[in-house]
């Protein structure tokens, strides 16, 4: 049997960390059994659905370098072949037209503690009523549980007297999200189902419609889901929880590979690997039970060791890219120039492009931007320093190089009773607006006298 898993999510916002999660444990597992990952958009849905949302999905996947060996099926093009199937199922009785609206069906339910069953479940029309309905899935009496076996989570059942007779198609007659699955699904040819806990209760309605309908159902594999730092499902309100987040923070795709692959699942401790390495180790036996929790400390220890790995024509092809798409900053020759002397200094400290960037803001700032705030960070002390400094190194003729800047540097302390730190933390708020940087005197080097000149002109009385 050929190996054939999906990633198929629905097109009503963007890509989230969990769904990158669950198309990665697909593709991974596929590839790892020489099979096929597909992709499907379930936009039945029409009034939630955002054609844009979707190709934003499909764009994330292929960042992330997750690639689907079929063209994309989108579930609203097969619209006629859930009609087909729905009539099917109410021609054998195994659904039925409700003609209870959501609020009769919710103060049913109230009134009961067991699930919703619909009074026109046993009900034979001749003749159909005018008022609107929706088709319900009729749960059967007998028998009262149903069995499966998850690839995770092992063997399961489930009380069928906890699941309503759940609605299977709206009133404009398309499908529902469980009916449509089933079809699509068994349409496709998908042999497993790797998708995460929270889909456990549809897993259960979908069971059902495979037995309606007389068709083998797939293997399911539930994954657990992903927790914040708190143990609480991860949401839009932790911050970082769409995919987007990481990339506009200019986290590598690799890196979010290896860590989104790392959060549940595991091989022999390792920490590091790059996608051909997860293909071959990747096994659904290794997924834990356990939620994982996002830790943003070990993705950036994750990420800043494939930033370092990355040869420097790479990297600078990247945080250019990067800087010119997600900080909407076109840089001038002279900045590139600039960046490209900076990134040795830097690249080795920092965990993301979007670090590096801010790291390196002040090689393209204007000489003033800044400059109110970094003052209040010196007193009259660090400002008359800076004065006899900038008088000084601007009188004399000097070779314009770290080695010869820095001899300079260690001269002018010793004439003035000065150590290094006295001046060199004052250079640096001034010249970049920080307290902290790489040396000193390379990133004088790399902005050239001119513009150290012309950045100790200012005023700082």
């Amino acid at each position: 049997m050929e190996i054939r898993t999906r990633f198929a999510p629905s097109p009503t916002g963007d890509l989230h960390l969990g769904g990158a999660r669950t198309a990665l444990f697909n593709y991974l597992f596929a590839k790892s059994m020489k099979g096929k990952f597909l992709v499907r958009i379930e936009d039945t849905d029409l009034k939630r659905s955002d054609n844009s949302l979707s190709k934003k999905i499909l764009d994330d996947l292929e960042w992330l370098n997750i690639p689907w060996d079929e063209h994309v099926v989108f579930q609203r093009n097969n619209s006629n072949r859930h009609q087909q199937i729905i009539d099917q199922l109410l021609e054998k009785g195994l659904a039925f037209r409700c003609f209870m609206g959501k609020e009769g069906a919710e103060n049913s339910t109230k009134k009961k503690e067991a699930a919703f069953r619909s009074p026109w479940r046993d009900r034979s029309l001749n003749k159909l009523p005018s008022e609107e309905y929706v088709v319900r899935f009729k749960i059967p009496i007998e028998p009262s549980r149903i069995y499966f076996t998850d690839k995770i989570r092992g063997e399961l059942s489930w009380d069928l007297n906890s699941i309503e007779d759940f609605v299977i198609a709206r009133s404009d007659n398309t499908a529902i999200y469980n009916l449509a699955v089933v079809v699509d699904d068994y349409d496709m040819n998908i042999s497993h189902v790797i998708r995460g806990e929270d889909h456990l209760t549809n897993t259960v309605k979908q069971l059902l419609l495979y037995q309606a309908l007389k068709w083998q159902p797939p293997t399911f594999a539930h994954i657990p889901l992903i927790h914040n730092s708190v143990g609480e499902k991860l949401s839009k309100r932790d911050g970082k929880s769409n995919l987007l987040d990481f990339k506009q923070a200019g986290f590598l795709p690799d890196a979010m590979l290896n860590y989104i692959a790392r959060l549940g699942w595991n091989y022999k401790d390792k920490e590091f690997f790059n996608l051909e390495q997860a293909i071959s180790w990747f096994t659904l036996e290794g997924v834990g039970r356990s939620p994982s929790r996002l830790d943003l400390k070990k993705l950036s220890f994750i990420s800043k060791k494939h930033l370092t790995s990355k040869p420097a024509s790479e990297l600078q092809k990247l945080l250019l890219e990067y800087i010119r798409v997600y900080q909407n900053v076109n840089l001038t020759d002279s900045c590139i120039e600039r960046l490209k002397q900076f990134l040795p200094l830097v690249s080795g400290r920092c965990s993301s492009l979007g670090e590096i960037f801010n790291a390196a803001s002040f090689l393209f700032d204007d000489v003033t931007v800044g400059k109110e705030k970094s003052l209040t960070l010196l007193d009259d002390r660090s400002k008359e320093i800076i004065k006899g400094f900038a008088n000084s190194i601007g009188s004399t003729q000097l070779k314009w190089e770290a080695n010869y800047l820095e001899a300079f540097i260690n001269t002018y302390c010793d004439e003035n009773k000065l150590k290094f730190r006295d001046i060199g933390l004052p250079l640096r708020i001034i010249i970049t607006g920080s307290m902290s940087s790489p040396s000193i005197v390379h990133i004088m080097e790399i902005l050239g006298e001119d513009e150290i000149l012309n950045r100790l002109k200012i005023d700082i009385s």
